[in-house]
């Protein structure tokens, strides 16, 4: 895949860890969202650091509006700053760090940028400027994400569905990365994925829109559902551009 350097903030978090585990995601995601924001307010005040992490990762997209789970993350970051001095701990300091950010909210660069400033680990500074960043990215992309536009989906697919339907191929490739690595592979996602590959309305020969519906072909492809296979295959024969035949050519022979 091409790295879009711009992104490789923001979706760093997703390849750090990889396949997420469906069955933290079905507890936490597919509630409504009361139910949701108790359960990740249970989290951050427990002592798993594990189960945090997991939880964080869930943040990227569908996570909660409850401020006082964001709360929690902070209190959490705070208090771990103290022991991050070892290579775990600085690791869960520095999740909590960029899982700050996604809260788009400003009352947080306050800490965050005392992390960046004071006599931390590098890496933990790395990822407070990234919390930094994330913030303003967030405070644009929450209010698309959270929109109630498809009632009779659970919070996680909603803001999926509006992910994928929006004008940021950022966002679209995200969402994308999310459905594959968490398997989601029902109708509705299904459905949306093959929609924007057959309209393509985003495509142009931009490395960042390239990269984006690479990763839609993927998501897709790695369903191995046969209803989508002719929209692979019309892009293995029919893409305009020769990075994106390869591509589905690729995801063919390997998910189907």
């Amino acid at each position: 895949m091409i790295k879009n350097v711009t992104s490789m903030a923001i979706s760093g978090l997703l390849i750090a860890i990889g396949l997420l585990s469906s069955l933290f995601t079905s507890l936490i995601s597919a509630q409504e969202p009361l139910v949701q924001e108790q359960q990740y307010l249970a989290i951050f005040q427990s002592d798993s650091h594990a189960q945090q992490i997991q939880a964080i990762e869930t943040l990227i997209i569908s996570g909660p509006q409850d401020i006082a789970v964001y709360d929690a993350i902070e209190a959490s970051l705070k208090q771990s700053l103290a022991s991050a001095t070892d290579k775990h701990a600085i690791d869960y300091s520095s999740w909590l760090a960029k899982g700050l950010g996604y809260s788009g909210n400003e009352k947080y660069r306050v800490t965050l940028t005392q992390i960046v400033e004071g006599d931390y680990h590098k890496k933990l500074r790395k990822y407070a400027n990234e919390g930094i960043s994330n913030i303003s990215q967030y405070a644009i992309w929450n209010p698309i994400l959270h929109a109630q536009t498809h009632a009779d989906l659970s919070p996680r697919l909603n803001a999926y569905s509006n992910a994928l339907a929006s004008d940021d191929l950022i966002l679209i490739r995200i969402a994308a990365k999310r459905v594959m690595y968490e398997r989601e592979y029902s109708e509705v996602m299904l459905t949306l994925l093959s929609e924007q590959l057959t309209q393509a309305r985003l495509l142009d020969d931009s490395r960042l829109a390239i990269d984006t519906y690479a990763w839609l072909a993927k998501a897709l492809a790695s369903s191995g559902n046969d209803k989508f296979k002719p929209v692979i295959e019309d892009m293995a024969n029919n893409a305009d551009n020769k990075k994106l035949r390869n591509y589905a050519k690729k995801y063919l022979k390997t998910y189907f």
